[in-house]
């Protein structure tokens, strides 16, 4: 368990790392001042100053900082936060996300690259295979479940799970022939199955960097229906998981090889720069959507009210993953 704990600390300073070098970068590249960037939060181990910026290695890993001059209180230096153009603090924001998403697609790209993408051909079967039983044979092509055309192998379980019977019809392409046979299903953890493995196809670089980038944007509109589904009250609240539940997940993942490991590392970054994009006060979303609101309209909005609502904002999100690790804790026993 301490062992699962410390990669969990570190692979979440590395996220806050990314993160706030988004920052980091975008703010020098539009002439803002950047007081400090530190990792971890409290007293500093570490902390050095190269040019104008402070850099701390600080005590509790639990965060980190990009400290732009002006950022949360008024300035008067022309290369404050508050005085740059409403672009530039959307650009200087908005880079942290997108840091996190670009950390996302690296790692996906990596992952299938390594392992290659499944085809809706048959590679092999599962020990008691239904398919394998009925005459379906390795390199035979699945084109159909049913009256659905398969287009990957992620459609294959998807439309002989919408099947209302136990049993679907499957057309093969077997030596340029169609052929239509009716396979039983059976079910394992809940979903239903006809017992084939697909057939792995290797990628070149460029074609796992491609489906890196797809898996990170089918990896965002997941969490966006999720979300919505928590509004919509279609999805309990208490199947959110906290910092506890994620350092569980991380142990379970970390036993099944560094592949599973990298994939929920993937996750977990898909979260964070999403996440970070609501406009929620205290969140980066709030600051994109006000510096929207000023490059718009022309018009400021109030620093001290902006400071008071940040610091609600930021009590609620405490209270908010207070009470999900809580959760998180009850359900370990």
């Amino acid at each position: 368990m301490i062992k699962t704990i410390i990669i969990a600390i570190i692979m979440f300073l590395f996220l806050v790392l990314i993160h706030e070098f988004g920052h980091f970068i975008a703010a020098k590249i539009s002439s803002i001042k950047v007081n400090e960037f530190a990792i971890g939060m409290g007293p500093s181990i570490l902390k050095t100053k190269k040019g104008e910026t402070v850099y701390k290695l600080n005590i509790l890993p639990i965060g980190g900082y990009c400290a732009m001059e002006g950022e949360e209180e008024g300035s008067n230096n022309p290369r404050s936060f508050n005085n740059a153009h409403p672009l530039k603090r959307f650009f200087t924001i908005l880079a942290g996300p997108m840091m996190n998403f670009l950390l996302a697609i690296i790692i996906y790209s990596i992952i299938v690259f390594n392992t290659g993408i499944s085809t809706n051909i048959v590679g092999d079967f599962t020990g008691s295979s239904p398919a394998k039983k009925v005459g379906i044979k390795i390199n035979d092509e699945i084109v159909k479940i049913d009256n659905h055309e398969i287009k990957s192998f992620d459609d294959i379980p998807k439309f002989i799970d919408k099947s209302s019977k136990d049993s679907v019809n499957v057309t093969i392409k077997r030596d340029g022939d169609l052929r239509k046979i009716k396979v039983d299903t059976v079910k394992e953890n809940g979903q239903k199955l006809i017992g084939i493995i697909p057939k792995m196809k290797k990628l070149s670089i460029l074609e796992s960097i491609k489906n890196g980038f797809l898996k990170t944007i089918a990896m965002i509109k997941m969490i966006a229906v999720v979300l919505k589904g928590l509004f919509t009250r279609q999805i309990a609240l208490n199947s959110l998981s906290g910092p506890v539940g994620i350092v569980k997940e991380l142990g379970n993942q970390a036993q099944l090889g560094i592949l599973n490991l990298l994939n929920f590392f993937a996750y977990i970054s898909v979260n964070l720069g999403f996440f970070n994009l609501i406009p929620i006060p205290a969140l980066d979303g709030s600051k994109l959507l006000s510096s929207l609101f000023e490059f718009v309209t022309g018009r400021k909005i109030n620093q001290k009210l902006a400071t008071i609502v940040t610091q609600v904002g930021f009590v609620f999100l405490l209270f908010l993953i207070l009470l999900v690790s809580l959760k998180d804790v009850f359900t370990l026993f």
